[in-house]
C-alpha cells in the first residue's frame, strides 16, 4: 500500500497555487513528458526509465504459446522458425528467406497470394535502402528518412491504382544518395497508374517530375502567382522563373 501511494499518488489536483496534493512518481513523469521537447527534460527521463525485455517471452511480445508455432520450407535452405525469429531478421535476410521458402503442397498452392504479396512488400523496402533494418524495430527509433521511405513503399505495396497521392516534402530527412531511390519508387507508383502531387524544394525530384507547377513570384506575401508550368526541360529555359534559375 505504501508503494503504490509513492509511485500512484494520494490522487486529486492542485486547486490553487501552493495546494498541497500528492501526485506521485508516475504523475511526476507524466507531467515530465509534457516538458520533453526541452534537452535537459529528456536526458532526465533516460537516467530513471528504460526499456527492459519481458521475462516470460524474451522480448517477443507473444505468448509463449504462440512461439510454438514454426514455419518450415520443404527444402532444406529454410530452417523451422517462429513469428519472433522472422521479425528479429533484418530486412535483407527476410526477403532471401520468403524467396526460397517453399511449403509443401496443398500448402503451397493455397497460400501463393499471400506469400506473394510479403515478397514485394520485402522487395519495395529493400529496393529504397532499408535492408538494415529488423521489422521489430521500434518506430520512434527511426529517422525522418528511414519514415518518408516506409510511407512511401506501403503505398506502393498497396498496389492502388487511379489514386491521387499528395506529398508533401518526401525529401526531407534524406541523405542525398537516397534521393534516386526515392524517385524511382515515385515513378513506380506513377507508372502502375496513379497521379503524384509533390510539394517540394529539391532538384533532383524536380528535374524528375513530368510537371512543374512554380508558384510565386516569391515567398509569403508576395507569392501566390502561377509563374510557370511545364516540363523540367521548359523551367531551365525560362527567364521568369528564379527556381529555374538556380
Amino acid at each position: 500500500e505504501t508503494r503504490n501511494w509513492v509511485i500512484q499518488g494520494a490522487g486529486g489536483k492542485h486547486r490553487r497555487r501552493g495546494a498541497s496534493a500528492w501526485y506521485g512518481i508516475a504523475g511526476f513523469f507524466r507531467w515530465l513528458e509534457t516538458k520533453a521537447y526541452r534537452m535537459h527534460v529528456r536526458v532526465l527521463l533516460s537516467r530513471y526509465r528504460s526499456y527492459t525485455d519481458c521475462d516470460a517471452c524474451g522480448g517477443a511480445r507473444l505468448k509463449p504459446d504462440s512461439l510454438l508455432w514454426r514455419i518450415r520450407g520443404t527444402t532444406g535452405e529454410c530452417p523451422p522458425v517462429n513469428l519472433f525469429d522472422l521479425v528479429s531478421l533484418s530486412l535483407a535476410d527476410c526477403e532471401e528467406y520468403f524467396k526460397r521458402l517453399r511449403l509443401p503442397a496443398p500448402a503451397n498452392e493455397a497460400m501463393q497470394a499471400l506469400l506473394e504479396e510479403i515478397r514485394n512488400r520485402l522487395r519495395y523496402l529493400n529496393a529504397v535502402g532499408l535492408g538494415y533494418l529488423t521489422l521489430d524495430r521500434q518506430s520512434r527509433t527511426l529517422s525522418g528518412g528511414e519514415v518518408q521511405r516506409i510511407n512511401l513503399t506501403t503505398a506502393l505495396g498497396t498496389s492502388l491504382v487511379n489514386t491521387l497521392f499528395v506529398l508533401d516534402e518526401p525529401s526531407i530527412g534524406l541523405h542525398a544518395r537516397d534521393m534516386q531511390r526515392v524517385i524511382d519508387v515515385l515513378k513506380r507508383l506513377r507508372d502502375a497508374g496513379n497521379s503524384l502531387l509533390v510539394v517540394e524544394h529539391d532538384s533532383q525530384i524536380m528535374l524528375a517530375a513530368d510537371r512543374v507547377l512554380d508558384l510565386g513570384p516569391g515567398p509569403g506575401q508576395r507569392g501566390g502567382e502561377i509563374v510557370f508550368f511545364g516540363t523540367p526541360r521548359q523551367l531551365l529555359r525560362t527567364s521568369r522563373s528564379l527556381t529555374g534559375a538556380y
